[in-house]
This record gives C-alpha cells, sequence and structure tokens, in this order.
C-alpha cells in the first residue's frame, strides 16, 4: 500500500493561520469592535477555533500529545460548554442592548446629568448652535463628535424635546394654580382617554393638577378614575335614566367591552346622553371638596382639544378674585349659559362661594337636573344662585376663543380670522394626535410665547384641503348665511306665484349649480357656496366640510381667490 501523502509541517501551518496572510478576525487586536457589535466578532472566533482544531489535529501526527490532550476527556467536554454557554450570554446581552452607550474596551460615555448625550465639540460659548443642529460647528465626521450625522439629528431633536419650560413666565399662569376636570364616560374612555394622557394631558408641568370622572371607576396607566355618580340618590338610580349605569356595572362580569363601536366584544348600550348631565354639578363639588384654593377651574369634556398655554395666557389676564365663568355661550329656557361641549373656567371665586360654602349644593339639585336636557344649562343655573354669571365682556367683539366645532366644520372668515383660538371640539382620537403633533410644531416655529389664532389652524388643516379643488359633489362644506329655494320663493311658489320663463328661471340661485355659484359671485363677501335639489345656500366662512351621502346629490364650492386674500389680513398684537 503506498504511503500517505506528508502532511504540511506543524510550523508552517501555524504560521500560515496566524500570519498577517491570514489575520485572526476575532483576536485581541479587534476588542474595540467586539464591545460594539459583538455579533460578528463570535462569529469570527467560531471560525478561528474551527481553523485551531483543525491545525492541531494535524499536529497530532508529528506530536504524541499537545496542550489540549493534557486535559482528561470530560473535563475538555466541560470547557467546551461552558464556552458554548459564553457566547449565548454574550449574544443575549447584545440582542438586549446591553453595550448600547459603551464605547470600545468598555469605557462608558459620560453621561450628563440631565440624561442627554450631548455633543462635546459644542463650544461653551455656543449653546444654541448645538440646538440649531450644530451650526458651526462643522459635520460630526469632522468634529470628533461620539455619534455620526443621524445620531447627532436624534440628540438635537431630544434635546428640544427635553427642554424644560417655565409656564408661569410664558404664560403669566402658574399651572399649579389651575384644576382641570376632565368628564369622560363609560362607552367612550377608552377610545379618547389614552390619547389625551399621553399628549394633551401627558405633560405634569403643564397639566398638573387633572381630576378624570366618569360613570364608573377605572384606572388607565395609573390615572386614577372617579366614579362621579357613586353617592347620588337610591332614588336617582333606580329612574330611567340611570340604565347605562347599572348596566354598565354587569359588563365587566359578562367579558363585555363597554364601549359604543361594533367589534366582537363591544356591547352597545344606549343612554350616555341621559346620564351624562348629572356629572356637572357633582364634579364641580368634588373638586371643591377636595382641591379648594386654586385660581381656575378649567372644565374639559373627552372630545374636546385644549391649546393650554394660550388659554392659561388668556385667563392670566383675567381676574380669579372675582367670581367669574368663561365659556362660549348657549342659551335655553331664557338663560345664558357657558357651552359644555366648547369647554368653560370658573374663577376660584365663584366655586368657593358656591359650592365650597356649601360642601352638600349637589344635593339639593338631583330632583332639577332630572326636569332638564343638558348638564352645563344645570351647572350654570345652580352658579348663578350663588351670584355667578357668565362673563360676556368679549360676546360680538370678533373672538371666537372656546367654540364648538372640530376642524372640518369651522368656518373661517374675516371675523375670526384674528381671534385667539384655546379649543377644537368633537375630536377623534386620530385628531388629539393630530393636533398635538401641529401644536408642538407651531411651538418650535413661534417659541413659548407664540399663541395660536384661527388662521394658524386654517393654514395647516383647511387651507391645503380646500386649495385641491374649487368644487366637490357628494360633498357638504355646510355654507349656510343666505339660502334660496323654489320652494320658498314668492315667484315660484305659494298663492303669489308666477309663471316663469326660462330665462327669469335661469336667473334664481335655486335653478342648477351653476346658478347658485354665479349668486355667490355677485355677492362680494360670498366665501363658498353649496348646491342640493332646489335648494342654494351661501356663505361669508369658509369650512372644508365632508363627504356625504345625503341621498341627494349636493354639490360644493369655494371662492379660492377671495378665500386667499384672508391671508392678506393684518392681525393686531393680542395681550397676552
Amino acid at each position: 500500500m503506498p504511503p500517505k501523502a506528508p502532511l504540511r509541517p506543524p510550523a508552517l501551518a501555524e504560521s500560515y493561520f496566524l500570519s498577517d496572510h491570514h489575520p485572526d478576525p476575532g483576536g485581541p487586536g479587534d476588542l474595540g469592535s467586539t464591545l460594539c457589535s459583538p455579533i460578528p466578532w463570535i462569529l469570527g472566533r467560531i471560525a478561528w477555533i474551527a481553523r485551531r482544531v483543525r491545525v492541531l489535529e494535524e499536529e497530532k501526527m508529528y506530536r504524541k500529545s499537545s496542550t489540549w490532550d493534557f486535559f482528561p476527556r470530560h473535563t475538555r467536554g466541560y470547557l467546551w460548554i461552558a464556552f458554548l454557554v459564553a457566547i449565548f450570554l454574550v449574544m443575549a446581552l447584545s440582542e438586549n442592548n446591553a453595550f448600547e452607550g459603551r464605547l470600545a474596551f468598555g469605557n462608558p460615555i459620560p453621561v450628563p446629568a440631565d440624561g442627554l448625550v450631548h455633543d462635546t465639540t459644542t463650544t461653551a460659548g455656543a449653546p444654541d448652535a448645538a440646538l440649531r443642529g450644530g451650526e458651526g460647528t462643522g459635520n460630526a465626521e469632522s468634529s470628533g463628535s461620539l455619534i455620526g450625522k443621524e445620531g447627532t439629528q436624534d440628540v438635537v431633536e431630544a434635546v428640544i424635546q427635553e427642554q424644560r419650560v417655565d409656564y408661569a413666565v410664558s404664560t403669566g399662569l402658574d399651572p399649579k394654580d389651575v384644576v382641570i376636570l376632565v368628564k369622560t364616560g363609560a362607552t367612550s374612555i377608552w377610545r379618547r382617554m389614552p390619547g389625551h394622557m399621553s399628549t394633551t394631558l401627558g405633560d405634569p408641568a403643564l397639566t398638573p393638577n387633572v381630576i378624570y370622572y366618569s360613570d364608573s371607576t377605572d384606572n388607565i396607566n395609573g390615572n386614577e378614575v372617579i366614579d362621579v355618580l357613586a353617592n347620588v340618590s337610591s332614588t336617582l338610580k333606580a329612574s330611567p335614566d340611570f340604565a347605562l349605569y347599572n348596566k354598565s356595572k354587569e359588563v365587566e362580569d359578562n367579558n363585555l367591552y363597554l364601549e359604543s363601536g361594533s367589534m366582537d366584544g363591544d356591547s352597545y348600550l344606549p343612554g350616555g346622553w341621559r346620564l351624562d348631565k348629572y356629572k356637572f354639578v357633582p364634579m364641580f363639588q368634588h373638586a371643591a371638596n377636595t382641591m379648594p384654593g386654586k385660581k381656575w377651574y378649567i372644565y374639559m369634556e373627552d372630545d374636546n382639544y385644549y391649546f393650554w398655554e394660550t388659554l392659561y395666557a388668556w385667563l392670566a389676564t383675567l381676574d380669579h378674585t372675582t367670581p367669574l365663568m368663561l365659556g362660549s355661550p348657549a342659551f335655553r329656557l331664557g338663560e345664558d349659559f357657558a357651552h359644555g361641549g366648547s369647554g368653560f373656567a370658573i374663577s376660584g371665586v365663584a366655586l368657593s362661594k358656591s359650592f365650597g360654602a356649601d360642601p352638600h349644593l349637589a344635593d339639593k339639585w338631583e330632583s332639577y337636573a332630572r326636569e332638564q336636557c343638558c348638564g352645563d344649562q344645570v351647572l350654570s343655573h345652580v352658579l348663578r344662585q350663588s351670584g355667578v354669571e357668565r362673563y360676556t365682556g368679549l360676546d360680538g367683539g370678533g373672538w371666537a376663543a372656546l367654540q364648538a366645532l372640530p376642524t372640518w366644520r369651522m368656518g373661517f372668515g374675516t371675523w375670526n380670522w384674528c381671534s385667539p383660538l384655546m379649543n377644537v371640539h368633537k375630536v377623534h382620537q386620530a385628531d388629539i394626535s393630530r393636533l398635538w403633533v401641529f401644536e408642538q410644531e407651531f411651538k418650535v416655529k413661534n417659541g413659548v410665547k407664540g399663541r395660536l389664532r384661527y388662521k394658524d389652524l386654517f393654514e395647516r388643516f383647511a387651507g391645503p384641503h380646500m386649495r385641491r379643488a374649487a368644487r366637490r359633489s357628494e360633498w357638504d362644506n355646510y355654507a349656510q348665511a343666505k339660502s334660496f329655494s323654489s320652494s320658498f320663493d314668492p315667484d315660484a311658489s305659494g298663492e303669489t306665484k308666477k309663471k316663469l320663463s326660462e330665462s327669469e328661471m335661469k336667473a334664481k340661485p335655486w335653478y342648477s349649480a351653476e346658478s347658485c355659484e354665479k349668486a355667490c359671485v355677485a355677492w362680494n363677501q360670498c366665501l363658498t357656496w353649496k348646491y342640493a335639489d332646489d335648494a342654494c345656500s351661501m356663505d361669508h366662512t369658509a369650512a372644508m366640510g365632508q363627504r356625504i351621502d345625503a341621498g341627494i346629490r349636493m354639490e360644493s364650492g369655494w371662492m379660492l381667490d377671495r378665500i386667499e386674500k384672508l391671508g392678506d389680513t393684518k392681525c393686531e398684537a393680542l395681550a397676552f
């Protein structure tokens, strides 16, 4: 049998695998990259060990024993197991970011007391340059920054977001002197409140005193929700108005979700509106008993979005030591009251001289509330008995600071273009997020003392939507200031009607969409028009509106040239 081919001499094999021609990819010289990126190092180490084992096997042909052979077989098995365990441990630590925030050789990156990583190349005399994204500091590669280009931008954004504003200085009203009373309900709480709690009500420096009221107890992300109806009389709880309240107590035991949606597992329980009116008075009674002595108490519904800083700045200009109730006007039974959906605020003195003066005042108005339709009217009536009236100083003065409409329903015109805006009503959970993002961008652009106006909301939401088309079908833009219909035209209906020629009818706004549009053009204040069936409506304000299926064809149009001229309006500086 011919002899086997001679093996490569061990010295040559070892020198080849450990030489510069075939470097060890996971050797000691590569330790820096090991800690920053361990997985490639582990794979390289495994490959290197495999090569070393092959070399040692070749050496066995020339040596009777090797260093590895000095260990008993079971010891070598334990060492291999320990080695594999170490590999998996490092991989697990890497997956859980255990090496994040560390430099080569395990040296920790110095982290300042504020918890943010700063570009150490920024000079002490130019803090603003760092916030502007490195202006004047050069790029990340040449500056010796600890992080790359994209990382620098992320840190800059984090620094901007982490800046702490002294709201007492920027608004003139310390948020600690404000209590926010949020009213929600079991049928809507889980659809709306989580969004609010992470945005509008998520900054403890801006909204430190928030009380959540509902018709059942709950806890959302650590925020306690109070059942504000728990202490009403048993007589009231037994009334038909409390059917939802009583039924909701059974829902959780039946593995259902108390929401008004239509998903599997949801339980639709009508009656929320009937129950809602009983919450207003007990809410303010509870606030007076538990958090007295504040300057302002602000009422908020879960479908309302407040621009807090603009609202605080406005409240700071008013006298909280007088009994005031501030809100959008509404009327019922000859009484003027603050509309609840728009939101309202009452001064600390107004609360103290009413609910504060009588800890059981709410109990005395149960029977009255039962006979009324609306809780905001009931509350205003109760306050009026204590000498608290709605503030009317701004009515009709071109202000609509607290209003009752969503962004797509708001009418923009010369009358409100420069008015400050404190809120948006009837918001969907998606609107909460969009408005919050808009507000943060507005504050970055305009500074901590920027105050929102209607024109700002128009430019972000309504304007871009209107500019897409001057006319839409199956669309309602809510034009309504002037209306024309053949049914109400004395020339075309009723006892005085006469035979109109074709040309005479075409001149009527109600004849066609084209005739309606021409009538809008002829009225120099007209910004929008709407035509459906034989009815034409026009308006001196412009709203986005929404797509509808009304059973009849509806056409809506916008006078874009006139609407664009709203942007030329010069707004005077606000007093706050």
